[in-house]
Parts: structure tokens; C-alpha cells; sequence
């Protein structure tokens, strides 16, 4: 099991790359939502210090775990 997030500044990007590079497709959908939370997490914090780069590199992420969880939920159909 992920342990939970705890948030911080780049504390997503291990998350999603975790995600990205499970191959077990039973542990896939909770890797994926683990690093959505913690891209969201981070994206509240970054309210108060914008960091446009990171934004950009959030944003991406999001879009890539999106179809990750759509290219599995097709697979397991």
C-alpha cells in the first residue's frame, strides 16, 4: 500500500512517477490516485507562491496519470 502524502515541494513528483512506471495494473489505479492528490495538493499550496514552471510540469502530469487511468480502465475491460 502508498503511504498518504504528506505535502511539501516536489513531493508529487516521486508520486507520479511511481504511477507512471508501475507495471502491476492491480497496485496501477491507487498509484494513479495517489499522485493526482498530491499534484492537487500541491497546486493549493502554490497558490500563495505561484511557480509558473511547476505549474506547467503539474499540468502535464495531470494530463499523462489521465490517460494512464484511461488506458487501464480499457485494458481491463
Amino acid at each position: 500500500m502508498i503511504q498518504s502524502f504528506q505535502s511539501g515541494n516536489g513531493d508529487w513528483k516521486p508520486l507520479y512517477e511511481a504511477a507512471l512506471l508501475e507495471t502491476d495494473l492491480t497496485k496501477l489505479p491507487e498509484r494513479i490516485t495517489t499522485a493526482r492528490s498530491a499534484i492537487l495538493d500541491r497546486i493549493e499550496e502554490s497558490f500563495t507562491h505561484s511557480l509558473p514552471a511547476e505549474h506547467r510540469a503539474m499540468d502535464v502530469a495531470l494530463t499523462n496519470l489521465r490517460r494512464l487511468a484511461q488506458s487501464t480502465t480499457s485494458r481491463a475491460a
